[in-house]
């Protein structure tokens, strides 16, 4: 008897824990600050949403470059940052790859 396959079967390679932060994608050099919600996390990635007025038309997370820094906030006024780069993106929602 085989176990029937589940439609969306899970891909990552660590699981995820559900986290509702203010993060933000930093890039050109500390000039280019995206703020994003980071949704949930795990050890290899992240899953993160923005809601600012560019993304509306899809162009906010589809103009991240390819790598950037991901600072997470934490409830003191300080962060804690990686390395990342954009794994995919759709309309508001996309998935980052910690590289640090």
């Amino acid at each position: 008897m085989s176990t029937p396959s589940l439609p969306h079967a899970e891909k990552r390679r660590a699981p995820r824990a559900l986290r509702l932060r203010k993060a933000r994608c930093v890039f050109n050099n500390g000039s280019s600050p995206l703020d994003v919600t980071l949704r949930n996390i795990s050890f290899t990635g992240a899953n993160i949403v923005s809601f600012t007025a560019e993304n509306i038309a899809g162009d906010a997370l589809n103009s991240l470059p390819p790598t950037f820094e991901f600072q997470i906030l934490d409830g003191f006024g300080g962060y804690s940052a990686h390395h990342a780069r954009l794994v995919w993106s759709r309309g508001a929602t996309a998935g980052v790859e910690f590289i640090d």
